[in-house]
């Protein structure tokens, strides 16, 4: 319990080359984060939203954070 974190850092193999996992995560949760503002400006929930660039912010980091751990962890 007490090594678990000596063990390697995560990484993806793109095209020959090693990506951390939380680069990937990160990206993924752009994705994520671009899709859900589509579906808020859709439903009109966006203009509910101030102030939106920290919104998005949060929106990602969280998405990051989750993508993380269900893969990851």
């Amino acid at each position: 319990m007490f090594l678990e974190g000596c063990r390697r850092a995560p990484s993806i193999g793109l095209y020959g080359s090693y990506f951390p996992g939380w680069l990937v995560c990160l990206a993924a949760a752009v994705v994520l984060t671009m899709i859900a503002r589509l579906l808020l400006r859709r439903y009109n929930y966006e203009d509910r939203l101030r102030p939106l660039g920290l919104v998005y912010l949060c929106l990602a980091i969280t998405c990051t954070c989750l993508l993380w751990l269900v893969f990851f962890f």
